[in-house]
């Protein structure tokens, strides 16, 4: 089929990435969910369920990379209308709202935050400095602000993904370096201040229970509300054993998911047992979900481990490509924000998989096991099709597509364009 009349137009290296993303999807999450299917009997039950997504999550990609980028502002808006009083509705009830299906807030409010900042960051350059201006920088903080509190009762790690692709999204859009500096250390701090406290929190509770028969009585009441002895124990466990080896822990409940996570990258042996034959499957709750990572590395060993490492770095690297051929400054702040979402989030669960993090609960982005996270993220892929196929690149006559005429709130000129050699795979 010739290029103009494929359906899969835009960025072809995007393209390649994203059913990269769902072939591995399918092939581990069908190796890995013994233990959702170990009752049931149906082995067959994940993958399908999964090939459905692959399925819905193409169309709605194929849907969204053929619609202008500039429309993104009416999804910003509906997401501005439904997200807040579903992350304050998450705030009452717990992370996951239930209408029938399970709706987990966090996820709308990943890709909220990134289309309001690059509007914001994109409408209000200051042309003195070829930047955002303090207004962009005011309003993003109070929006990246309020959506983090209201996210890290229930998911502290969701909140500080937010907070640092926010923070990416400003530097990239050159807001005043002594205003970012001045951020981070406060933010630094008070993120240490509390994982800090959850800690002493954590060992006091502990303490208590240990000299109670009634192991299940908080002392602090109010704080068993909160995840805040959960961040509590995950810090002392990571911190108290970083200098110990792996094998010399014991097996406690508290350390159940990321011990066999460890012992699934080591039963690897470096060349992997090929898919289909992990052990550690067997018994880690979360092996198609959070710690899919460890099975990928069991089953493939470190090359395939790399492969995929390589997958999320080459978005990032290949969307940064695209945002400096930008000649305006909207596609280039949302193509960025988006791709950053997915590498560090990406980044993350692998880090946590081989015990360079803390466990955090962050899915690998379209190879865990989750429908709204599958969706949400094929959505990203939408978008930055789109941008890759519409927005005007330096150096062109018109746009990939159909030439539009951009609204003046999106008009800002690109501040990180670079002209270069770029290469034209798109349609």
């Amino acid at each position: 089929m010739s290029k103009e009349n494929s359906i899969f137009k835009g960025d072809r290296y995007l393209w390649g990435i994203y059913f990269m993303l769902c072939i591995i999807s399918i092939i581990e999450i069908y190796s890995s969910s013994s233990y959702l299917t170990r009752y049931g009997g149906n082995f067959l039950r994940p993958a399908m369920r999964q090939i459905g997504l692959v399925i819905f999550g193409t169309a709605l990609v194929v849907g969204m990379h053929n619609v202008h980028y500039k429309w993104s502002k009416v999804l910003m808006l509906l997401l501005t209308l439904g997200t807040p009083p579903l992350l304050i509705g998450a705030f009452f009830l717990g992370r996951w709202l239930d209408f029938g299906f399970s709706v987990q807030p966090s996820e709308l409010a990943k890709l909220w935050v990134i289309l309001l900042l690059a509007f914001i960051l994109a409408k209000y350059q200051d042309p003195e400095r070829h930047g955002a201006g303090t207004k962009a920088f005011k309003y993003c903080l109070i929006i990246t602000g309020v959506t983090c509190l209201l996210i890290v009762k229930d998911n502290l790690s969701t909140a500080l993904l937010v907070g640092v692709v926010s923070f990416s999204m400003m530097i990239i859009a050159k807001v005043e370096g002594k205003k970012l500096l001045l951020l981070a250390a406060i933010v630094m701090a008070a993120v240490v201040v509390l994982l800090s406290l959850s800690v002493v929190v954590y060992k006091y509770e502990e303490a208590e229970k240990k000299k109670s028969e009634k192991t299940e009585k908080k002392t602090f009441q109010a704080l068993s509300k909160t995840r805040m002895t959960t961040w509590g124990g995950r810090c002392a466990r990571f911190f108290e054993n970083s200098d110990k080896k792996a094998y010399e822990e014991a097996i406690v409940d508290d350390n159940y998911q990321e011990q066999h996570a460890y012992m699934a990258v080591a039963n690897s042996k470096g060349i992997g047992v090929w898919p289909g034959n992990s052990r550690a499957r067997d018994f880690l709750p979360e092996a198609y979900s959070d710690f899919i990572y460890a099975i990928i590395i069991e089953e493939t060993g470190i090359l395939g481990g790399i492969f995929v490492m390589a997958l999320y770095i080459s978005l990032l690297l290949r969307a940064g490509a695209i945002a400096r051929r930008c000649d305006k400054a909207y596609p280039a702040f949302l193509i960025t924000g988006l791709a950053t979402m997915i590498a560090f989030q990406a980044l993350i669960n692998m880090g946590v998989s081989v015990g360079l993090f803390p466990v955090t609960g962050q899915p690998l982005p379209l190879v865990s096991r989750g429908g709204s996270s599958f969706m949400v993220i094929s959505a990203y892929f939408g978008i930055m099709l789109s941008i890759s196929r519409f927005a005007k690149q330096t150096g062109s006559e018109e746009d990939a597509g159909t030439p539009m005429e951009e609204d003046n709130d999106i008009s800002a000129p690109n501040p990180i364009q670079k002209i270069d050699e770029y290469d034209e795979s798109t349609d």
